[in-house]
């Protein structure tokens, strides 16, 4: 029986990981130098689970082409049996002029080929909105079945908790928290049976220079959530907060990893 990589992964690892926003040319090269300290990481903590989202040009570049080639390098280079590759997807708050762009979008990673192809996507700019919602599951529908063998990984990002619970039901993996690091709380995530912290991820910029371990206890040990990335990289004044890993990256993983 073919059981999927991604599925595979999951069970192998810890239940909690490290949501990586990796909008980083992995430049090319024998060590993929871009997505080095990454890739470190990645061999030194084997049962710690990775989602890494790829973004070549704000999605995968154009209709129907193959990414460049340091993406058809390093993704292989980058899969492991603790990672999980999505490719990343804007939404535009499912606006309906721009739903066949996300179409379009989708069916070009799925033609990506088998050695760097995604195991999923990553939705962004998530309405989150009961009106929506029939929207993102019809994008869901189109995804899942296009990546890892039939059962793509879906992670939907609304950045806040979506207005309606039923987006729990179509997605693997909400990001139900994107915030600068001094203005999250705890008290902002919603969690229950309806909300479960086993779909739930949190990721903050303009992080501290090391692991805010009190916060990581909290949301890891206590709260169990599935993901969590906190980056020194900073969104202030309109900057790209995921331009860069973290400088504590290694100690942040680390940190997760010891939580469990």
């Amino acid at each position: 029986m073919h059981i999927s990589r991604a599925i595979t992964a999951a069970a192998a690892a810890l239940s909690s990981g490290v949501l990586v926003p990796l909008y980083i040319n992995p430049i090319g090269g024998p060590d993929c130098s871009g997505w080095a300290p990454l890739l470190d990481s990645i061999k030194a903590h084997p049962d710690v689970p990775f989602w890494a989202i790829i973004n070549p040009d704000s999605g995968p570049g154009a209709h129907n082409s193959q990414p460049g080639a340091e993406y058809q390098q390093c993704i292989p280079v980058l899969r492991a049996s603790n990672v999980v590759v999505l490719g990343y997807v804007a939404t535009w708050e499912g606006d309906a002029d721009k739903q066949a762009g996300v179409g379009q979008d989708i069916d070009t990673y799925a033609g990506w080929g088998a050695a760097y192809r995604p195991d999923g996507v990553f939705f962004d700019q998530v309405s989150g909105q009961s009106g929506q919602l029939t929207t993102y599951r019809s994008f869901v529908l189109h995804a899942r079945p296009l990546f890892n063998g039939g059962n793509g990984f879906i992670t939907l990002n609304p950045g806040t908790a979506p207005q309606d619970t039923a987006y729990y039901g179509i997605a693997d993996l909400i990001l139900s928290a994107e915030n600068f690091f001094d203005k999250f709380k705890t008290s902002d995530l919603s969690l229950g049976s309806s909300t479960p912290a086993s779909k739930q991820a949190v990721v903050l910029t303009d992080g501290p220079s090391s692991p805010p371990t009190s916060l990581i206890s909290q949301l890891i040990s206590t709260d169990h959530i599935k993901a969590l990335y906190v980056t020194t990289d900073s969104q202030t004044n309109g900057a790209n907060p995921y331009d860069d890993l973290p400088t504590d990256l290694e100690q942040f993983i680390a940190a997760v990893e010891n939580a469990q």
